[in-house]
């Protein structure tokens, strides 16, 4: 089996069911998801492959044995001299 195939098969079935209406593809390797869009219909096109690399925190999500690593959540309180600045940033746009 290769690499990832039963971490995959997870994630395939919780997109299967989480989002109605969501389906396998044609081409039997791609998850479609249909949506409307400002009154439009379209389809979400998921494909799902195993990275070679990690790049998150290594730590597991729900989902149990073989679940992807999670990414790190950074929690940052932004100093009273970047509040600042975004107000005056924001003060700029609305004068346009």
């Amino acid at each position: 089996m290769a690499k990832g195939a039963s971490s995959k098969e997870i994630v395939k079935n919780k997109l299967l069911e989480v989002f109605e209406g969501a389906f396998i593809a044609s081409d039997g390797k791609t998850i479609r998801i249909p949506l409307i869009e400002d009154g439009e219909a379209l389809e979400i096109k998921v494909a799902l492959t195993a990275a070679k690399d990690l790049e998150g925190s290594g730590a597991v999500v729900a989902g149990g044995e073989g679940a992807a690593p999670a990414s790190p959540v950074i929690k940052e309180v932004p100093s009273q001299e970047e509040i600042d600045n975004a107000k005056k940033m924001l003060e700029r746009i609305n004068s346009f």
